[in-house]
């Protein structure tokens, strides 16, 4: 009697299942989109921003841990946390992201951008202060004011993104990298365009060199020839794609064609080759970033 016994448990058990009332299951982990993004009384701007482009640009906090921990990273290092922007400096944040992010392709933010550019007054705070802090692919943490070498106070709100060309390219630099580590490889026509990636060997070779004669005019030269004959903007990007990427969509979007032509594309046909595949690239995402270069040196005006 028992296997008689055990399958009419079994079939009770199917009857079960099939009926038509609500069975409990699983309750699906909310995705990314529902965990980090603007809450309802985020400023309109904020909120179109995201709408816009997939980028929630942030400034509020109640906990510095939570500028620490990012989607897909965390800083366990930052023992003194981070501060909140001062209230009167909203407006300009908000005013610098919406012309940053007027000078890319909704499509190519949306498919590489980190989720968050995530704004505060300071971050850590024992000897030095950090002025930008990426964590993971996903949240790119800025300092405002920014006081990194360079940069310059913001006495024009509306248009400081196209005023302080130091903080410009290096938060470009910093989300060109970020951008390329979200591909799921290498561009093939962009990398095999010059020499191949190496780890930072030659570099590495070449400041072996410099300890030894401590000729800066050599290590200078050599590293010059690294770049031009890889084809990489500085001889930073032969050490891997992340790199090498970073270098060229900081350089594109923060400079004219002329100027790009004469200092890196005339003296190099392996730039000048990186040069037409990765620009090609970009237009496939709707985006013309030279001509956001173009833009961004005229407004420049220097």
């Amino acid at each position: 009697m028992k296997p008689i016994y055990i399958t009419l448990l079994a079939l009770a058990a199917c009857c079960m299942g099939c009926s038509k009332e609500p069975q409990p299951g699983f309750t699906p982990e909310p995705g990314i989109e529902q965990q980090f993004t603007p809450p309802a009384n985020a400023p309109t701007e904020i909120k179109e921003m995201y709408g816009k482009y997939g980028v929630w640009v942030r400034m509020d906090f109640n906990n510095w841990k939570e500028v620490t921990n990012g989607v897909l990273a965390t800083d366990p290092n930052n023992r003194w946390g981070a501060t909140k922007v001062d209230t009167d400096q909203r407006e300009a944040i908000t005013n610098y992201t919406q012309a940053l992010l007027s000078n890319v392709s909704e499509k190519f933010a949306k498919k590489f951008f980190p989720l968050e550019l995530f704004f505060v007054k300071t971050y850590g705070g024992s000897f030095w202060l950090e002025d930008f802090k990426v964590l993971g692919r996903s949240r790119l943490v800025i300092t405002w004011p920014n006081q990194s070498y360079g940069t310059l106070p913001v006495t024009d709100p509306v248009n400081h993104y196209y005023k302080d060309s130091s903080l410009a390219r290096s938060v470009w630099g910093f989300l060109g990298n970020m951008c390329a580590a979200r591909f799921d490889a290498p561009i093939t026509e962009f990398a095999i365009a010059g020499k191949p990636y190496d780890n930072g060997e030659a570099r590495e070779i070449v400041f072996k060199q410099y300890e030894k004669d401590r000729d800066q005019d050599a290590r200078d030269r050599a590293m010059d020839l690294i770049a031009l004959n890889g084809g990489f903007v500085t001889s930073v990007g032969s050490s891997s794609f992340e790199n090498d990427f970073g270098e060229w969509m900081k350089l594109l979007a923060t400079e004219s064609y002329t100027n790009i032509k004469a200092r890196y594309l005339d003296n190099s046909p392996a730039r000048a080759r990186k040069y037409e595949v990765i620009v090609r690239f970009f237009k496939t995402y709707d985006w013309d970033i030279q001509a956001a270069g173009n833009k961004y040196r005229e407004k420049l005006g220097n």
